[in-house]
């Protein structure tokens, strides 16, 4: 089937996105990209060479659509623990929009999926992991300004990079319980565990 002209590469990314996010690389047939993309085989082939590599350009899209904005809320104010909290409401409320048990996050998705033996996967998500414990650095750097702590370097640095982990096990966690609330209580408890822990040190 010829791709209609109003479908253009892009568009074609954007309707495998939503497909790739859901369902993964392996639980997502050539027949639903095709039908979520309303073009045939031969168009998507021509374009992209096949799933894999729409796949990736759909986990792009995905970095610089969705989690590249959040990630920009981390460093997007002086106020740490407000940009902290940003983020995880950003996330939570993409979960609410789309209905829970949620969607999780597409690159935390691709990292279980994916990234052990698929080097382009493990290139894009180990980049995305670098942006978001720098930037997570960034505003734990500057919560702890705000609360007059003393910690060192090396372990606000240890708590960013918790800080990114724990995110990525949450929106994996959130594609298996029903309650939005669940979220939210992680979320409440995380920042706890974090202004103690720059209070107390």
């Amino acid at each position: 089937m010829a791709r209609p002209r109003s479908k253009s590469r892009d568009e074609l990314v954007a309707r495998a996105m939503p497909l790739f996010w859901e369902k993964g690389f392996g639980a997502t047939s050539m027949d639903a990209l095709v039908g979520a993309t309303g073009v045939g085989r031969g168009a998507i082939y021509s374009d992209f060479g096949g799933k894999e590599e729409l796949f990736l350009a759909a986990l792009e899209r995905y970095r610089q659509r969705i989690a590249d904005p959040a990630i920009a809320l981390l460093t997007g104010t002086d106020d740490g623990m407000a940009a902290i909290r940003a983020f995880f409401d950003y996330f939570i409320g993409l979960h609410a929009k789309r209905g829970m048990p949620g969607p999780g996050c597409f690159i935390a998705n691709s990292m279980t999926e994916l990234a052990p033996h698929r080097p382009e996967v493990l290139t894009a998500v180990n980049a995305h992991g670098d942006a978001l414990r720098a930037a997570f650095l960034v505003a734990v750097t500057r919560a702890a300004r705000a609360f007059g702590s003393p910690l060192e370097t090396d372990e606000l640095v240890e708590i960013a990079a918790f800080l990114a982990t724990a995110s990525q096990g949450l929106w994996s966690y959130g594609r298996t319980v029903s309650d939005l609330g669940e979220l939210e209580r992680f979320k409440v408890a995380l920042l706890k565990m974090l202004r103690s822990r720059l209070l107390q040190a």
